[in-house]
């Protein structure tokens, strides 16, 4: 059986175009290190909330309310994935009630984001996910 090296010698030996095409391939994976850390940026799931139509004309206050809290990893925060039913707090907000004054919120009905979710803009302005 013949050798490794009887095998290519047709090729010949290690010259100036075997040096330029390893250099024009060694050099054409370093743009593929950026894409792999790119998506890391532009793939990220900034913080969100349900969120609720301006066409609801409900208050403020109301819009604040809308968003329940929740513990998550041992702090209160507003849930991402819920709020309080639009129809009910359009008409506490019509009827001038405050929110947990006048109305116990843990008493309302809970839907979640029929209107799809308004994002933060803190960290990042465009995400794959906010598109």
């Amino acid at each position: 059986m013949r050798g490794y090296d009887d095998i290519t010698s047709f090729l010949g030996t290690w010259g100036p175009f075997q040096l330029t095409v390893f250099l024009a391939l060694a050099i054409s994976i370093l743009p593929n290190g950026f894409v792999g850390v790119y998506i890391v940026f532009v793939g990220d799931t900034p913080p969100h909330e349900c969120l609720i139509p301006e066409e609801y004309n409900i208050s403020e206050i109301w819009r604040e309310a809308a968003i329940p809290m929740i513990t998550q990893d041992g702090s209160l925060k507003r849930s991402s994935c819920t709020r309080y039913r639009v129809d009910t707090l359009r008409n506490y907000s019509m009827l001038g009630y405050i929110p947990n004054v006048d109305v116990n919120m843990t008493d309302i009905e809970l839907e979640s984001c029929l209107n799809g979710w308004s994002y933060s803009k803190e960290i990042y302005q465009s995400t794959i996910v906010t598109e």
